[in-house]
């Protein structure tokens, strides 16, 4: 029986396995390779379904003329041995353990599993970081129920949450950092509104246990944000998983979402995590991601800060590589790149 190599798209660390290649009858070893992985232009549209489809009074029907590309970094894993050879002859490739793809103790499927929901975050805190940058209220609702949790079959996917514990629920933080508060089997009491906006129920659920982290505690949901008028944001990507693409989606809801051209024309790859608050985070697989937008032809790269030493020895061609702290900073990149900072 041939053994494939299996191919994962990654954005801060391993995710989604994807298709198999380089087919090979041997065992495999315990190394995976790392390389370049493709980009997404989060203005455009994949398999005729636009990446961010937005709806509502404020939206821009006017297209950017520019790109918005998100980067990701390919994993290539369930070699054998002459193919890791071969990986690792590409200069473009790195190989490492096993362990740095799935860590001891978690199975392919539980890796699987726990980046699916960091890339929901991910989406959620895009949309926060947008829609407060525009000034436009926001509102939490769930986007499905972990199985086997407490919350199945009590909250359901499009319930908005409008308070936990009678805290105010306006983003998904303030329910995360009231879960994480607690301890499981302590109860909560949420206030939710389903389909019928004009009624609300009290939902009280017991927390379980975080699997990931010993002594946790667990709601059991997915969370997302959505505008708390008319504008709706929708992601209709999948296959890419963790939480490095929040940069690039909040720029481009913001696009989306904001008169004019925000690209100004402008071809610009970048990565990054964002939090609700708009402030951007470093991210693995740096060097594989410039190498990705340089030979795409970008001109500007928006580097997270604590990301910049690392990007300095990348080969990063004629591009630029913008150092970026905060959603305001990568919004005056873009307005003014010769003056943006790079990194140094």
């Amino acid at each position: 029986m041939k053994r494939r190599t299996q191919t994962l798209l990654v954005g801060a660390v391993p995710i989604v396995a994807l298709a198999g290649v380089l087919s090979a009858p041997a065992l495999s070893v315990p190394f995976a390779a790392q390389g370049p992985g493709p980009l997404f232009d989060v203005l455009s549209d994949v398999e005729g379904k636009s990446i961010i489809e937005v709806s509502g009074p404020s939206v821009d029907s006017k297209p950017s003329t520019g790109e918005l590309d998100m980067t990701t970094v390919a994993v290539h894993h369930n070699l054998s041995l002459p193919q890791t050879i071969a990986m690792w002859l590409d200069s473009d490739n790195e190989i490492v353990p096993i362990e740095a793809v799935f860590p001891p103790g978690q199975s392919q499927e539980e890796v699987e599993e726990e980046n699916k929901a960091a890339f929901t975050e991910s989406e959620a805190n895009a949309t926060s970081a947008a829609l407060a940058q525009l000034g436009l209220p926001t509102e939490v609702s769930v986007a499905y129920t972990v199985p086997g949790s407490n919350a199945e079959g009590k909250l359901h996917e499009g319930d908005v949450i409008i308070s936990i514990d009678g805290i105010k629920a306006t983003k998904p933080d303030a329910v995360k950092d009231h879960v994480q508060s607690l301890n499981p089997g302590d109860a909560v009491e949420l206030k939710v509104r389903g389909e019928d906006a004009a009624k609300e129920r009290t939902v009280a659920i017991e927390l379980g246990e975080n699997p990931h982290a010993k002594g946790a505690a667990l709601l059991g949901i997915g969370m997302s944000t959505q505008s708390a008028g008319q504008t709706k944001v929708e992601y209709q990507l999948s296959g890419i998983g963790g939480p490095s693409a929040g940069l690039m989606l909040t720029l481009g809801v913001i696009d989306k979402l904001s008169p004019g051209d925000l690209t100004e024309g402008h071809h610009i790859a970048g990565t990054g995590t964002i939090n609700a608050a708009g402030i951007v985070g470093e991210i693995g697989g740096i060097k594989h991601k410039i190498s990705a937008a340089r030979d795409s032809g970008a001109e500007l790269f928006f580097v997270p800060a604590g990301n910049c030493v690392e990007a300095l020895t990348a080969d990063a061609g004629d591009m630029k590589l913008v150092r970026v702290r905060n959603v305001d900073d990568a919004l005056a990149a873009i307005k003014n790149p010769g003056a943006a900072p790079s990194c140094s």
